[in-house]
């Protein structure tokens, strides 16, 4: 017994060392996008471009003169055109996506949809509008006309000569049911963007008993954004400075809204603290910040875009 466990042994060893381990089988999002296995990746995000002038001119100098690398466009809005505008000027250089928009939310300032009213029904209210709430568009609307709607912003985005590099969401909207996410995530694979996605979105753990994400879907590791609870207590260049010192490795967004803290936008945001004119006017100042940039480099977070993520991975051969 001894001899031949002695002959086998060899035998055993050289097999289990030509099986790679699954580390080693399977590369990290980082590691396919160029960097270190453990290396802390990070989009500064800003929602809302399009909203209005104020919302785009600080998106603009957030993206100029700050540290945010990415944001995404309400094509439904009144100000798209302005926004599209710089983003088609700007196409090589500066990474936007859509917020796709299916809610209507501030009091006095209203938008509907980008299809024709009799195309989407369900998305309407009484008076021609989105919805104020996401509670009334998962009650009144169906995942036929959120698919319609979402690929009618799609369209017109890129018929305004907008790069699109990715798809997030509006108030979360268009996640919000499985069904409605399911068409969300079927409009990013049939353009070839990514989606924002995160395991904290409710209805993915549904949807996933019915439909198979693969590689090419991008979950993040974390999401950041401020809430009112955060905003009141402790305060935005607080709340930035915790998030920027305590990053974990893998992929992080931080979510922000720009705007300046003026006439036209305190008239938007009338009623509306949370999220309101000085909320996005407190985001600008941090991000345009020394303080920022300096946290980015002592914690040694590498920023990135959608477009790495969409040209790299997504549309990878």
């Amino acid at each position: 017994m001894k001899i031949r466990s002695a002959k086998l042994l060899p035998i055993i060893l050289i097999f289990t060392c030509s099986i790679p381990t699954i580390a080693q089988q399977e590369k990290s999002l980082a590691e396919k996008l160029g960097y270190a296995r453990e290396a802390k990746l990070l989009i500064i995000h800003a929602d809302d471009a399009g909203v209005s002038h104020s919302e785009n001119v600080a998106t603009v100098k957030g993206m100029e003169e700050g540290i945010v690398n990415s944001a995404s466009i309400m094509v439904p809005c009144p100000w798209f055109p302005e926004i599209a505008a710089y983003a088609r000027e700007y196409s090589e250089e500066k990474d936007f996506g859509l917020h796709l928009t299916i809610t209507s939310e501030w009091r006095d300032y209203k938008w509907g949809p980008s299809s024709s009213k009799n195309e989407v029904p369900s998305l309407i209210n009484p008076h021609g509008y989105f919805y104020h709430l996401v509670d009334s568009v998962v009650v009144h609307s169906n995942a036929v006309d959120v698919e319609k709607e979402i690929d009618a912003q799609i369209k017109k985005a890129q018929d305004f000569g907008i790069d699109v590099t990715h798809l997030d969401a509006h108030m979360g909207a268009v996640m919000s049911t499985p069904d409605f996410l399911e068409e969300y995530i079927k409009k990013g694979r049939e353009y070839k963007v990514p989606v924002l996605l995160s395991r904290e979105i409710p209805a993915l753990d549904e949807l996933e008993t019915r439909m198979e994400l693969t590689n090419r879907d991008i979950i993040t590791d974390h999401v950041y954004q401020a809430t009112p609870e955060i905003y009141s207590d402790l305060g935005m260049e607080k709340y930035y400075e915790k998030v920027l010192n305590e990053l974990q490795p893998g992929l992080s967004v931080i979510l922000i809204h720009l705007a300046m803290d003026n006439e036209e936008m305190q008239a938007v945001t009338i009623d509306h603290p949370d999220w309101g004119s000085k909320w996005r006017q407190d985001d600008l100042d941090f991000f345009t910040s020394e303080k920022a940039r300096q946290l980015i480099e002592d914690n040694n977070i590498k920023l990135i875009t959608w477009r790495e993520l969409r040209d790299k991975i997504v549309r990878a051969d």
